[in-house]
């Protein structure tokens, strides 16, 4: 993971939209805490979002607006309570296994 951020303003509201698993579209984000082409942790204004695939590339990046976009293989998303856990036993898509 890259330990690199980036902060936005705080905003109240929060969307997410994926489209063919290839592209994730978000607002509401407050900072980028890290990511790679494997993962990103995404601090929104309803928690800490975890995204994970490959080939993940940040394309869209809107401070103004507190959105990004991210394209690449999309494998899972996840809520996450505490960004130090273990984010890969965590969210919804462990309910799927």
């Amino acid at each position: 993971m890259d330990n690199n951020s980036l902060h936005f303003e705080q905003t109240p509201y929060h969307h997410v939209c994926i489209k063919d698993r290839k592209t994730l579209d978000l607002t509401g984000v407050k900072k980028i805490e890290s990511f790679d082409s494997y993962e990103f942790l995404i601090e929104t204004s309803l928690g800490f979002l975890n995204i994970a695939g490959s080939d993940l590339t940040l394309v869209r990046l809107d401070q103004e607006k507190n959105e990004v976009s991210i394209r690449g293989n999309i494998d899972s998303m996840s809520y996450v309570a505490d960004k130090k856990k273990n984010r890969k036993d965590k969210g919804f898509n462990s309910l799927l296994k």
